[in-house]
């Protein structure tokens, strides 16, 4: 089984595993399902296939070591920072690594409204939110050059 494959068997046990520490039982087979359907597919068979038909080699043992290329984040932690001048408290939904270096594309529903205006009339305020971060927990555009946006670390 390609590294891959297990890496994308592994995000549907972690997504089983949250769902039912809030109390939302689902099978393995849904888990499966959960993440073929994220990852844009139409079913698990369909991503499984398309998986094992790519054949992605293992990264190479030295880039293993490289620290800058290891990400202490994973699908279903739960974390801490400040997004926008904001603290916030969250869950990691999803994660996905980019080609450009150390950079992964983040996804973190926030356990409350997070607000992310100017104080005034126009209440601006996020639940959900999408961005790339470097190995740190620190928000990045894709070249990793950080971006002020959000810092975070596991809780």
């Amino acid at each position: 089984m390609s590294d891959i494959l297990k890496h994308t068997k592994g995000r549907a046990k972690r997504l089983r595993s949250y769902l039912a520490s809030q109390n939302i039982p689902i099978t393995h087979a849904q888990s499966l399902e959960a993440v073929a359907k994220e990852d844009g597919m139409r079913d698990w068979n369909t991503l499984s296939a398309t998986l094992v038909a790519a054949d992605v080699p293992a990264r190479p043992h030295s880039e293993e070591k490289n620290t800058a290329h290891r990400l202490a984040f994973h699908v279903g932690d739960r974390v801490g920072g400040i997004y926008r001048g904001s603290d916030f408290k969250g869950t990691i939904l999803g994660l996905e690594k980019t080609d450009g270096g150390p950079v992964w594309r983040i996804k973190i529903q926030f356990d409350a409204p997070v607000d992310i205006g100017p104080k005034s009339a126009l209440n601006l305020t996020r639940l959900r939110v999408r961005l790339m971060i470097n190995a740190d927990g620190v928000s990045v555009n894709l070249k990793g050059t950080p971006d002020g946006q959000m810092q975070m670390s596991l809780l």
